[in-house]
């Protein structure tokens, strides 16, 4: 709402939550005067009078006080301010993407952060934001907290860790040495990504199956590429790596072409009309979402390359005809 380059983060804080405790008196109806100021926690009145002196009548003119009735109100131009950034309530995508912040790291250790955040951005209560809604999605188990601050905790300062895990191809639990990279929030799961010493590679776990996380007493270097988009962020399919990326090549058809052309699927996607069908083409690493993509779709897609991945998919649809019986 108010950002002045020239202020300490402290202060364009400080204002905010001035503004915002004006702001909602008055959508309320409520009476703002000095004294209500005073006890509003915002800082000592010296502190109060310098920053009324720059945002209000003899400043920016964004608060005007009352004389006659000695209470402070927004005052009718105050958008037009040069340090009013823009109505983020006139802004839809801004609105969703908010809401989804709230929805999404419900239970996460930064959710009170997020919290903090949209109340810096919204001009209302952040219980009348309530009135907003975008549709529910999976939340954060809260089970998965103490593991996260655990792992952060291993992770900034470069430390080994260790833990048994059961991963989606094991039989049994086993013992992995991890070099934590960065942790992973997607769709309600939360993720390590980092170095497997005994794979010799990078890969994804899940903080859910992840038990007797602990330190190995040894440090990593983290390398310049350590983050999972550099190394897998060419393609849109979440937190999954599988292997080497390769190029892909699928046929759209019927109802499944409309919400391929209207989408991002990866940074080199090339996307062509052939008659009735649409050919997306794109690199990616991340296989068995991309499957589970192509088979969402149903009859409305068809892989064409590579070959392998191909013949996944038709052995699928063979099993899948069994189990149906046809």
């Amino acid at each position: 709402m108010y950002y002045n380059k020239a202020l300490s983060a402290e202060r364009n804080a400080r204002i905010n939550k001035l503004i915002r405790l004006i702001l909602t008196a008055q959508a309320r109806g409520e009476i703002i005067n000095k004294t209500t100021l005073k006890n509003a926690g915002l800082g000592s009145p010296a502190t109060l009078g310098r920053e009324m002196a720059l945002i209000g009548d003899d400043g920016e003119q964004i608060i005007t006080f009352d004389k006659h009735r000695l209470t402070f109100r927004m005052n009718k131009d105050w958008k037009k301010a040069k340090h009013i950034t823009a109505d983020s309530m006139r802004d839809y995508s801004t609105l969703a993407i908010l809401k989804s912040l709230m929805n999404q790291y419900q239970n996460t250790p930064v959710y009170d952060k997020i919290i903090e955040y949209i109340e810096s951005l919204t001009e209302m209560p952040i219980a009348d934001f309530a009135r907003i809604a975008v549709p529910p999605r999976p939340e954060y188990d809260k089970a998965d907290q103490a593991k996260f601050s655990r792992i952060f905790d291993y992770m900034t300062r470069n430390n080994k860790i260790q833990f048994y895990y059961k991963g989606k191809y094991d039989k049994e639990k086993k013992n992995r040495i991890v070099h934590p990279y960065q942790l992973l929030l997607e769709n309600g799961t939360c993720y390590l990504y980092g170095y497997d010493e005994g794979r010799q590679d990078v890969r994804v776990f899940v903080l859910r199956r992840m038990e007797q996380i602990r330190f190995v007493g040894k440090t990593f270097e983290l390398p310049a590429d350590f983050e999972f988009s550099v190394r897998h962020g060419f393609s849109r399919f979440g937190a999954y790596t599988f292997k080497e990326p390769v190029k892909y090549k699928i046929e759209f058809y019927k109802e499944a072409q409309v919400w391929v052309q209207e989408n991002k699927w990866a940074d080199d996607q090339v996307i062509e009309e052939k008659g009735n069908k649409t050919v997306l083409t794109f690199t990616s690493s991340q296989d068995d979402r991309i499957m589970g993509w192509i088979l969402s779709c149903g009859a409305d897609a068809k892989p064409i390359a590579p070959k392998d991945f191909v013949q996944q998919w038709k052995d699928k649809i063979s099993a899948m005809s069994r189990l149906a019986g046809v």
